[in-house]
This record gives structure tokens, sequence and C-alpha cells, in this order.
């Protein structure tokens, strides 16, 4: 259980505490509104029992006004727990959580630098075995992050959207595991992968869009 159910459970757990204790208020001050009605209204000749019917009568009212306003102080605070248990997990369940944030962040710079690392190699431009290695490591390294599954506290579609991205990220890593040594010169296999790339990338738009991820930011600090 994470530390935002926990929240919203406890939350929850005492409005409703607070909401039984407003109606428990509600109940008392019922009570005390049919001890007043019971109260004489006429005066009568003896002025010590009217005395103490008037000192009665204020004594109610003001016992029944703390009710009144420990009833109203009850109710608010349960809705307002109850609303903001649920905005918080609202907000979470919109908001990419620090895992997903990082995994998305570091798979958006891999791609990138596999789409560089494959046009170097296309071109043949660096020695081949360096390329052949940073391939390898970003090949890998896409199939590390494409193996996380997206946190469980955003929303089904949102968590449909991440996975489906994670899973692109995982198969690019792992394709281009098994052609590590192919790509140098090889123009042919090269355009397949940079076409996965533009393929990937839909996911991707679809994942920075939903959660309103600043790609230009990113793209400057490449």
């Amino acid at each position: 259980m994470t530390i935002l159910d926990q929240l919203f459970i406890g939350g929850i757990s005492v409005a409703i505490v607070l909401f039984f204790l407003a109606c428990y208020f509600l109940f008392q001050s019922i009570r005390t509104q049919k001890k007043l009605t019971k109260l004489p209204k006429r005066k009568s000749k003896n002025k010590k029992k009217n005395r103490r019917i008037t000192q009665k009568r204020l004594y109610l009212k003001k016992f029944r006004k703390k009710q009144l306003i420990s009833l109203s102080i009850s109710l608010i605070s349960a809705v307002l727990l109850v609303s903001g248990a649920s905005y918080l997990t609202y907000y979470q369940s919109m908001n990419l959580t620090s895992d997903d944030s990082d995994t998305l962040v570091k798979c958006y710079y891999l791609i990138r630098d596999f789409e560089k690392e494959l046009i170097t190699a296309k071109a043949g431009e660096e020695e081949e075995a360096k390329i052949q290695q940073n391939i390898r490591y970003l090949a890998t390294s896409m199939t590390s992050q494409g193996t996380k599954k997206a946190s469980k506290i955003n929303t089904e579609e949102g968590q449909l959207i991440l996975n489906r991205y994670y899973n692109v990220v995982k198969q690019l890593g792992m394709n281009a595991s098994t052609q590590t040594n192919n790509f140098y010169g090889n123009a042919q296999l090269v355009d397949a992968f940079l076409e996965d790339i533009k393929k990937s990338e839909t996911y991707e738009k679809a994942a920075f869009s939903y959660y309103k991820v600043n790609e230009s930011a990113l793209s400057k600090e490449q």
C-alpha cells in the first residue's frame, strides 16, 4: 500500500468518525430542544420558580448553541477531509510519480542517443568498435527501462499509455541488442530502426500529452 493510499484511507476513516460525531451532536441538540419546549411558557406566581425556569432556559439555549456549533464543525471537517483526500488522489493520478517521471525522461534521452549512434554508424564516421559498444550500452539501458511498469497510483488510462510506451522502448532495446554488430555501414538496417524510433515517438508523445510534459525543456538539455 502506498503512502497516498494510506493518507486517503486515513482521511476517509477520520471523516467517518466526524460524521458519526456530527450525528451525535444532532441527536443531542434535538433532545435539548425538546427540553426547551417542555419548559412552561407562562410565568407563575412563584418568583423563585420563574427564576429557575429562566435560568434553565438560558442554560439549555447556550448548551444547544454549543451543540450546533460542534455539529457544524464536525460536518465541515468531515466534508473537507473527504474533499481533500479525493483531490489528493485525483491530483496524484493525473500527475507523474517521481519514478515514472524518472523513467520517462531516461527513455526520452536513451532513444535520442540511440538515434544519434545509428546515424553515426550508418555514415561510418567513427571507429566501429566504439559505436558497437555505445549501441550495446544503449540497447541494454532501453531494455532495462522498458521493463518497468507504471505506478498504480495513476489512472487506468495513464497506466496504459505509460506501459505501452515502456514496452515499445523495451522492444526497441531488445531488437537492437541482437543487431549490435550489424549496424556499422548498414544503411538498410539503420533506416529500419530509425522507422521504429519514429513509431516509438508516437507513444512517447501520447504520454507527454497526457501528463503535460514539456518536451521542449527536455530537448534543450540535450
